[in-house]
């Protein structure tokens, strides 16, 4: 009787494990995925070929970095994906203009306040002087307004079309970065990416 109970107590623990492995498989694929990095245009933050971990769900907030998806066709064929900063959301008055007190530097402001962007580099460029919107606009319903950290090398909502404002949609965020590590150095070198 003994060694039919242990027999019990083994076969339910060996279910537990794998009812745990298999629940953990899908709850991380419900709650996240991985992207890796491509380009510069989120420099010093996130470098080219990094691995990001995207938590997939929860809101947005101002300063959020997000991968989504812009409905655009790359050369290969495929959607193309951008990350992101998060500047502005849905209501916010956005308009690109000069620091208060300076001559020369240029930045973004939102609802009428300069937006400082601390997790910039105090040698980079917040904006450029002709970049869009020199006018103010009103982020629509359910867009946001995205910037690249690397402001030098960035293409997002300050270099909109003559014809359209170029804005993210929330409804095609894949999800918000939330750690990254490089590619060649593994996961052993993961970093939380931090709200701002």
């Amino acid at each position: 009787m003994e060694k039919s109970k242990k027999i019990l107590i083994f076969v339910i623990a060996m279910v537990l494990v794998a009812g745990i492995i298999v629940g953990a498989y899908f709850l991380s694929g419900w709650l996240f995925t991985t992207i890796e990095i491509d380009g510069q245009s989120m420099y010093p933050t996130l470098h080219d070929n990094d691995v990001t971990i995207l938590y997939k769900r929860g809101d947005y907030e101002h300063g959020d970095i997000v991968v989504f998806n812009t409905h655009k066709i790359s050369a290969d064929g495929h959607e193309r994906y951008f990350v992101k900063r998060i500047i502005a959301m849905e209501g916010d008055r956005v308009r690109v203009g000069l620091k208060p007190g300076s001559d020369d530097v240029y930045g973004i402001y939102v609802n009428g306040e300069y937006l400082e962007e601390s997790y910039l580099p105090a040698t980079v460029p917040h904006a450029l002087e002709g970049q869009k919107p020199a006018e103010e606009i009103v982020v629509p319903e359910g867009c946001f307004y995205y910037c690249g950290d690397n402001r030098m090398n960035s293409s997002d909502s300050r270099t909109d079309t003559d014809s359209e404002l170029v804005l993210g949609r929330v409804d095609d965020i894949l999800g918000r970065v939330v750690a990254r590590y490089p590619k060649s150095e593994g996961v052993l070198k993961i970093e939380l990416v931090k709200r701002p």
